[in-house]
């Protein structure tokens, strides 16, 4: 999974507890680590990352042993709101329908409009809104289920 903003990571280096720490990504994509400053982690894997880190201490540590974690995904969300029972952004860890995030918010409330659901999708230039068939899906039509980007919203009216 590639790092981005306001992801938390742990970072540790082995045999150097003064050098292990956990962070979170600053907005620029970048954290600040002890003797090797600022270090850009948005775009980057997590083994990547490690092999940066790692390379920019030979200054400072005799072979050193870095491992990067991923303590919280932070970066890659989507949204629902509306007639859902818990509305809120929820973290895209694996690759998800809208289906799935209806469940992972609650499920629809009673008063749901389940034909008119469309996912707001940002694009370069504006946003695409993209139709939901919510009972289509539900038949088993699992072609009219969209999954979801970074940065999606899923409405609920």
């Amino acid at each position: 999974m590639v790092l981005g903003p306001s992801d938390v990571i742990h970072i540790g280096v082995w045999k150097n507890s003064d050098l292990s720490q956990t962070v979170t990504v600053g907005p620029d994509g970048f954290i600040s680590l002890p003797l090797v400053g600022n270090v850009q982690v948005a775009g980057f894997t997590s083994d990547q990352l490690g092999k940066a880190i790692a390379s920019r201490l030979t200054t400072y540590v005799v072979n050193p042993e870095v491992t990067v974690s991923i303590v919280e995904i932070r970066s890659r969300q989507v949204y629902i709101l509306g007639q859902v029972s818990k509305p809120g952004s929820f973290p895209l860890i694996a690759p998800t329908h809208v289906l799935q995030l209806i469940a992972e918010a609650g499920g629809l409330t009673n008063y749901a409009k389940r034909k008119s659901i469309v996912v707001l999708r940002p694009e370069p230039g504006g946003t695409k809104k993209i139709a939901f068939d919510y009972n289509g899906v539900v038949r088993g039509d699992s072609k009219q289920d969209i999954m979801l980007q970074t940065g999606d919203t899923v409405f609920v009216p």
